[in-house]
């Protein structure tokens, strides 16, 4: 069984308003060196397959078919080791 983490974001041309409006609102609180906030989603899942290939298999397959809007929308993922989550 292996621990994954997979990243969604806004594709880099695509206009992410939630973060334009996120960093309006750090401004306004004096932060003015925090720029460019953008807003993402993560999803954490356990995948039961033996080997690091088929995991990827399974993750892609569903980033593209389910998780993520690939028009608009990248995924990476990355396979976390038990000692990073303790």
């Amino acid at each position: 069984m292996k621990k994954i983490e997979l990243y969604i974001t806004l594709q880099p041309q695509v206009l992410d308003t939630q973060g334009q409006t996120l960093t309006r609102a750090v401004h306004d609180l004096g932060y003015n060196q925090v720029n460019d906030i953008r807003v993402g989603k993560v999803l954490y899942m356990t995948v039961e397959e033996s080997t690091e290939e088929a995991v990827a298999n399974v993750v892609n397959t569903l980033s593209e078919k389910l998780f993520a809007n690939t028009v608009i929308e990248e995924y990476s993922f990355k396979i976390v080791d038990d000692k990073e989550t303790k």
